[in-house]
């Protein structure tokens, strides 16, 4: 039996995973919609929700040790950073510190390397990068301190230029802000290879990961990677608007953030400005408990496939056999991740065959298009259709099919000028809650706006 005959866990799987999510067919104004705008914020998870009116109707405003509801602030605060800290397979709960978003995080380590960074320093930054890598590298240190900032080019076919990147990297470079996963082509970056290309040519150099559009699509492991510092949302893995920063301990213990005079000078919470917003992380523990919530799904469904049905993935694809059990909670992250990563590499091979249908003349996608690529990206893809502006490509698919995408330049204004759409491009970004129905309205009301 080959592997195109086995069937998914997460494909059985997909009504119980879509009951999860109340807005999934409907908008806002209680309309049907196909919702494919993942990569501009996921949908919201359904516990995640009822954590945030909890966190705001009951738990005590400030941290502390004397009262109960102070303590149970406190221990909300605790448990959420070793909760994501396990999600990046990271050591310790104080290397996460929580931020009004990722973007304000980034800022806030590029102001507190003073210090670390040296005038002679020069910095490596991508094309491939969400501004939010690029500006405060660019406004804090080129604008602010003169040091180099060196930009990585975008190969043809919208992945990170390696062999240019390490062209850019000498002996004085000092940091490396790079992307997991582009927001723009959806191209993933091997960050573990890279990293240590870069490394061998510059050993002390720091490295900062941007991993917000990668962190609803794939495992991320900061141990694995080698990274120094790595930021994502929380409100593109199904839960609130939270900036999240984790950091090495010992370069967290060096750094030198904007900070109060009254705020503890030590990590995490010199890096936290203000009261942190109790009802942001309870959404955000309960987003990531829902991710472990589907590891013990799928190992169950892989364990357990029903009678008479078809061989589910994973018995016949490793050797391990069924994960009947998942010891730890990072284990339980990866195997949550891995179940995507797989689940959405099919989806996306499925949009990417049913492009090839398309009239070339009147349809163009920009990044990765062969199917047999489809693992090399995540289903974010970036497309033109000709005659149309991305807005009112936008629009038609809206009041056609009630298909919501993205139009701009999704904060990846270089990738949009290294595509030569400096108006904006149209994104439609899928998630695991997504199916092979939802895959096929798309390409239908795509297909036959390409054939107007």
């Amino acid at each position: 039996m080959s592997t195109q005959d086995l069937v998914h866990p997460l494909e059985i799987l997909n009504p119980k995973v879509r009951a999860r999510f109340p807005m999934i067919d409907r908008d806002s104004m209680g309309n049907p919609r196909i919702y494919l705008n993942t990569g501009a914020g996921s949908l919201t998870v359904d516990t995640a929700s009822e954590a945030a009116f909890d966190a705001q109707r009951r738990l005590n405003p400030m941290p502390g040790v004397v009262a109960a509801g102070e303590a149970e602030t406190a221990g909300l605060h605790s448990r959420i950073r070793d909760l994501a800290a396990d999600f990046l397979h990271a050591g310790d709960g104080r290397e996460i510190s929580f931020h009004q978003s990722a973007t304000a995080a980034l800022f806030n380590l590029a102001y507190a390397l003073r210090g670390v960074l040296r005038p002679e320093n020069n910095l490596v930054v991508t094309d491939l990068d969400h501004m939010a890598n690029v500006s405060p590298w660019e406004a804090v240190w080129r604008e602010g301190r003169g040091l180099e900032v060196r930009r990585a080019h975008v190969t043809s076919d919208g992945q990170l230029d390696v062999d240019h990147l390490l062209s850019l990297v000498d002996s004085r470079t000092g940091l490396l802000a790079v992307t997991s996963a582009s927001n723009g082509t959806g191209s993933l970056v091997s960050l573990p290879r890279t990293i240590a290309a870069v490394r061998e040519r510059a050993p002390h150099c720091l490295v900062a990961v941007d991993a917000v559009h990668h962190a609803p699509h794939g495992i991320l492991d900061v141990r694995e990677a080698d990274c120094d510092f790595l930021v994502f949302s929380g409100y593109k893995v199904f839960g609130p608007m939270q900036g999240v920063l984790w950091g090495k301990a010992a370069l967290l213990e060096r750094l030198r953030p904007y900070r109060v005079e009254t705020n503890k000078n030590e990590p995490p919470w010199k890096f936290e400005m203000g009261m942190l917003n109790n009802t942001s992380l309870a959404a955000l523990g309960a987003a990531l408990e829902y991710l472990l919530w589907l590891a013990d799904l799928v190992a169950h469904k892989r364990d357990s496939p029903q009678t008479g049905a078809v061989p589910v993935w994973g018995r016949s694809l490793t050797s391990a056999g069924p994960e009947a059990s998942i010891p730890d909670r990072s284990s339980k992250f990866r195997s949550a991740l891995t179940a995507i990563a797989e689940y959405e590499t099919g989806l996306t091979r499925s949009v990417l065959e049913g492009f090839r249908k398309f009239d070339a003349g009147r349809f163009r996608l920009f990044g990765i298009s062969e199917p047999s690529r489809a693992g090399e990206r995540v289903p974010t893809f970036a497309f033109d259709v000709a005659g149309f502006g991305a807005t009112e490509t936008k629009k038609r698919l809206w009041e056609d099919a009630g298909i919501q995408i993205a139009d701009g330049n999704h904060y990846s204004a270089a990738v949009v000028r290294h595509l030569g759409r400096p108006e904006g491009i149209c994104r439609a970004s899928f998630a695991h809650y997504d199916n092979l129905g939802t895959v096929d309205r798309f390409l239908e009301a795509l297909g036959r706006l390409t054939n107007k």
